[in-house]
Protein backbone atom coordinates (compact mmCIF):
# COMPACT_ATOMS: atom_id res chain seq x y z
CA UNK A 1 0.00 0.00 0.00
CA UNK A 2 2.83 2.41 0.82
CA UNK A 3 4.59 1.83 -2.49
CA UNK A 4 1.65 2.53 -4.25
CA UNK A 5 0.43 5.83 -2.72
CA UNK A 6 4.55 6.79 -2.90
CA UNK A 7 4.13 6.11 -7.01
CA UNK A 8 0.67 8.52 -6.67
CA UNK A 9 2.56 10.66 -5.44
CA UNK A 10 5.56 10.79 -7.99
CA UNK A 11 2.90 10.57 -10.93
CA UNK A 12 0.86 13.77 -9.73
CA UNK A 13 3.16 16.05 -9.86
CA UNK A 14 3.46 16.33 -12.99
CA UNK A 15 -0.26 18.48 -13.71
CA UNK A 16 -0.63 21.72 -12.64
CA UNK A 17 -0.83 22.63 -9.13
CA UNK A 18 -2.72 25.57 -7.19
CA UNK A 19 -1.24 27.64 -4.51
CA UNK A 20 -2.36 25.87 -0.79
CA UNK A 21 -4.64 28.12 0.75
CA UNK A 22 -3.46 30.99 3.46
CA UNK A 23 -3.06 29.81 6.18
CA UNK A 24 -4.97 32.16 8.01
CA UNK A 25 -7.70 30.41 6.21
CA UNK A 26 -7.14 27.32 7.16
CA UNK A 27 -6.79 28.02 10.57
CA UNK A 28 -9.84 30.21 10.98
CA UNK A 29 -11.37 27.07 9.88
CA UNK A 30 -10.09 24.23 11.37
CA UNK A 31 -12.48 22.26 13.63
CA UNK A 32 -9.33 21.20 16.62
CA UNK A 33 -9.38 18.65 19.27
CA UNK A 34 -10.96 19.97 22.09
CA UNK A 35 -8.78 18.24 24.64
CA UNK A 36 -5.67 20.58 22.63
CA UNK A 37 -8.21 23.96 22.13
CA UNK A 38 -10.11 22.98 19.78
CA UNK A 39 -13.96 22.98 19.56
CA UNK A 40 -14.93 18.99 18.72
CA UNK A 41 -14.27 15.88 20.19
CA UNK A 42 -14.68 12.86 17.57
CA UNK A 43 -18.72 12.51 18.36
CA UNK A 44 -19.13 15.99 18.28
CA UNK A 45 -17.18 16.50 15.01
CA UNK A 46 -19.37 12.81 13.55
CA UNK A 47 -22.16 14.65 14.57
CA UNK A 48 -21.84 17.86 13.18
CA UNK A 49 -20.57 16.58 9.91
CA UNK A 50 -23.65 14.36 9.71
CA UNK A 51 -21.11 11.16 9.42
CA UNK A 52 -22.75 9.14 12.56
CA UNK A 53 -24.59 6.71 9.23
CA UNK A 54 -20.63 6.58 7.73
CA UNK A 55 -19.57 5.11 11.57
CA UNK A 56 -18.93 1.80 10.38
CA UNK A 57 -16.03 2.86 7.62
CA UNK A 58 -14.55 5.48 9.96
CA UNK A 59 -11.63 5.16 11.65
CA UNK A 60 -10.32 6.38 15.78
CA UNK A 61 -8.02 8.66 14.30
CA UNK A 62 -10.31 12.29 12.71
CA UNK A 63 -7.42 14.21 11.32
CA UNK A 64 -7.81 13.48 7.79
CA UNK A 65 -12.10 14.88 8.42
CA UNK A 66 -11.20 17.90 10.25
CA UNK A 67 -8.73 18.63 7.16
CA UNK A 68 -11.34 18.07 5.28
CA UNK A 69 -13.46 20.38 7.26
CA UNK A 70 -11.46 23.31 6.95
CA UNK A 71 -10.97 23.14 3.01
CA UNK A 72 -14.31 22.24 2.48
CA UNK A 73 -15.34 25.35 4.36
CA UNK A 74 -12.52 27.81 2.54
CA UNK A 75 -14.18 26.44 -0.45
CA UNK A 76 -13.62 27.69 -4.45
CA UNK A 77 -11.37 25.13 -5.67
CA UNK A 78 -9.72 24.27 -2.19
CA UNK A 79 -13.19 22.21 -1.75
CA UNK A 80 -12.84 18.14 -1.96
CA UNK A 81 -16.16 18.67 -3.84
CA UNK A 82 -19.01 16.19 -4.28
CA UNK A 83 -17.82 13.29 -6.02
CA UNK A 84 -15.70 10.01 -4.42
CA UNK A 85 -12.60 10.21 -3.47
CA UNK A 86 -10.51 7.47 -4.49
CA UNK A 87 -6.80 6.87 -4.18
CA UNK A 88 -6.00 3.76 -2.42
CA UNK A 89 -6.81 0.00 -2.35
CA UNK A 90 -9.97 0.72 -0.45
CA UNK A 91 -11.95 1.63 -3.65
CA UNK A 92 -12.94 5.11 -1.73
CA UNK A 93 -11.53 7.37 0.88
CA UNK A 94 -14.06 9.63 1.52
CA UNK A 95 -17.44 9.89 2.76
CA UNK A 96 -20.61 12.48 1.96
CA UNK A 97 -21.28 14.54 4.80
CA UNK A 98 -22.28 18.04 5.74
CA UNK A 99 -23.98 19.85 2.42
CA UNK A 100 -23.47 16.43 0.47
CA UNK A 101 -19.41 17.50 0.45
CA UNK A 102 -16.87 14.74 0.85
CA UNK A 103 -14.49 14.12 3.44
CA UNK A 104 -11.29 12.13 2.95
CA UNK A 105 -11.34 9.83 6.47
CA UNK A 106 -8.05 8.11 6.02
CA UNK A 107 -4.90 10.50 6.47
CA UNK A 108 -2.87 8.32 4.18
CA UNK A 109 -4.62 8.74 1.75
CA UNK A 110 -4.00 12.79 2.01
CA UNK A 111 -0.71 12.93 0.62
CA UNK A 112 -1.40 11.73 -2.81
CA UNK A 113 -4.90 13.81 -2.94
CA UNK A 114 -2.65 17.03 -1.40
CA UNK A 115 0.10 16.13 -4.13
CA UNK A 116 -1.93 16.30 -6.64
CA UNK A 117 -3.74 19.39 -6.36
CA UNK A 118 -0.83 21.45 -4.55
CA UNK A 119 2.42 20.15 -5.82
CA UNK A 120 5.11 17.77 -3.96
CA UNK A 121 5.96 18.33 -0.10
CA UNK A 122 9.03 18.93 1.43
CA UNK A 123 9.91 14.92 2.85
CA UNK A 124 11.57 15.00 6.73
CA UNK A 125 13.11 11.55 7.80
CA UNK A 126 12.83 10.12 10.80
CA UNK A 127 16.19 11.70 13.02
CA UNK A 128 18.22 8.52 14.24
CA UNK A 129 17.76 9.68 17.95
CA UNK A 130 15.80 12.59 18.67
CA UNK A 131 12.10 12.66 17.00
CA UNK A 132 11.62 16.40 17.60
CA UNK A 133 14.89 17.13 15.89
CA UNK A 134 12.96 16.25 12.33
CA UNK A 135 11.07 19.32 12.88
CA UNK A 136 13.81 21.24 12.00
CA UNK A 137 13.20 21.84 8.24
CA UNK A 138 9.95 23.44 8.71
CA UNK A 139 10.62 24.91 11.87
CA UNK A 140 9.47 28.64 11.74
CA UNK A 141 7.29 28.49 8.49
CA UNK A 142 3.14 27.48 8.28
CA UNK A 143 1.27 24.75 6.06
CA UNK A 144 0.10 20.98 6.40
CA UNK A 145 1.89 18.15 7.49
CA UNK A 146 1.33 14.50 7.22
CA UNK A 147 2.50 12.32 9.53
CA UNK A 148 3.57 8.59 8.38
CA UNK A 149 4.52 6.37 11.32
CA UNK A 150 4.79 2.59 11.31
CA UNK A 151 2.29 0.27 13.42
CA UNK A 152 3.75 -3.09 14.93
CA UNK A 153 0.22 -4.64 13.95
CA UNK A 154 0.19 -5.92 9.95
CA UNK A 155 2.85 -3.87 9.54
CA UNK A 156 1.65 -1.18 7.77
CA UNK A 157 2.02 2.32 7.75
CA UNK A 158 -0.68 4.86 10.08
CA UNK A 159 -1.22 8.43 8.52
CA UNK A 160 -2.26 11.93 10.67
CA UNK A 161 -2.66 15.19 8.68
CA UNK A 162 -2.59 18.34 10.86
CA UNK A 163 -1.59 22.17 10.46
CA UNK A 164 1.71 23.00 11.57
CA UNK A 165 1.81 26.50 12.99
CA UNK A 166 5.49 28.33 13.04
CA UNK A 167 6.63 26.31 15.77
CA UNK A 168 3.96 23.42 17.00
CA UNK A 169 0.85 21.79 15.53
CA UNK A 170 -2.35 24.06 15.93
CA UNK A 171 -5.15 22.86 18.35
CA UNK A 172 -3.82 18.60 17.70
CA UNK A 173 -1.55 16.54 19.62
CA UNK A 174 1.99 16.27 18.33
CA UNK A 175 2.32 13.53 16.01
CA UNK A 176 5.82 14.27 15.59
CA UNK A 177 6.84 13.15 19.48
CA UNK A 178 6.88 9.09 18.01
CA UNK A 179 9.28 6.61 18.45
CA UNK A 180 7.81 4.81 15.20
CA UNK A 181 7.99 7.80 13.09
CA UNK A 182 8.92 7.11 9.29
CA UNK A 183 8.72 10.47 7.31
CA UNK A 184 6.94 13.91 7.33
CA UNK A 185 5.67 15.34 4.62
CA UNK A 186 4.87 19.07 4.84
CA UNK A 187 3.32 21.77 2.26
CA UNK A 188 4.10 25.43 3.21
CA UNK A 189 1.68 27.71 2.84
CA UNK A 190 2.04 31.15 0.59
CA UNK A 191 0.98 33.05 3.25
CA UNK A 192 3.63 32.01 5.98
CA UNK A 193 4.07 34.31 8.91
CA UNK A 194 5.95 33.91 11.88
CA UNK A 195 7.68 36.01 14.08
CA UNK A 196 11.04 36.36 14.38
CA UNK A 197 11.41 34.61 17.88
CA UNK A 198 9.99 31.57 15.95
CA UNK A 199 12.43 31.09 13.19
CA UNK A 200 14.74 29.63 14.97
CA UNK A 201 14.86 26.37 15.75
CA UNK A 202 17.96 26.27 18.47
CA UNK A 203 17.46 29.60 20.13
CA UNK A 204 13.54 29.01 20.72
CA UNK A 205 15.25 25.89 22.64
CA UNK A 206 17.57 27.93 23.96
CA UNK A 207 15.28 30.62 25.86
CA UNK A 208 12.92 27.89 27.10
CA UNK A 209 15.91 25.80 28.91
CA UNK A 210 17.45 29.65 29.92
CA UNK A 211 14.12 30.44 31.04
CA UNK A 212 13.99 27.19 33.23
CA UNK A 213 17.08 27.62 34.70
CA UNK A 214 16.85 31.42 35.83
CA UNK A 215 13.42 29.97 37.27
CA UNK A 216 15.18 27.66 39.55
CA UNK A 217 17.44 30.09 40.09
CA UNK A 218 15.48 32.43 41.30
CA UNK A 219 13.58 30.29 43.32
CA UNK A 220 16.68 29.21 45.05
CA UNK A 221 18.26 32.32 45.79
CA UNK A 222 15.30 33.19 47.35
CA UNK A 223 14.87 30.23 49.55
CA UNK A 224 18.74 31.01 50.71
CA UNK A 225 17.78 34.45 51.55
CA UNK A 226 14.65 33.42 53.70
CA UNK A 227 17.24 30.60 55.52
CA UNK A 228 19.23 33.49 56.21
CA UNK A 229 17.09 35.67 58.27
CA UNK A 230 17.48 34.34 61.90
CA UNK A 231 14.33 32.72 63.40
CA UNK A 232 13.49 34.72 65.95
CA UNK A 233 14.19 37.64 63.49
CA UNK A 234 11.24 36.27 61.43
CA UNK A 235 9.03 35.66 63.89
CA UNK A 236 9.47 39.22 65.08
CA UNK A 237 8.04 40.16 61.75
CA UNK A 238 5.05 37.94 61.63
CA UNK A 239 4.00 39.58 65.03
CA UNK A 240 4.68 42.77 63.59
CA UNK A 241 2.70 42.87 60.73
CA UNK A 242 -0.60 41.21 62.69
CA UNK A 243 -0.44 43.98 64.99
CA UNK A 244 -0.15 46.51 62.16
CA UNK A 245 -3.24 44.36 60.42
CA UNK A 246 -4.99 45.06 63.29
CA UNK A 247 -4.71 48.76 63.59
Amino acid sequence: MLVRLVLLLAISVCAEKIPLPNFQDLRSNYPGYKHHGGVYSKPELLGHLALHNASDLLINDTSALRLSYSLNHIGGVHSLGTELIRLSKFGHDSVQGQNKMQYIYLPIAFGPYLADKYGYPNISKLHMTDPSQTKHSFWGQQGILRVITYTEHGSRPKGHVALWDCNHFHQSKDWIAEHNLLTVEFWASPDSACKEADLDYNKSKSVLQDASVQSDSALQAHHQRHEAIPQNVRHRARKLRKQQRRH
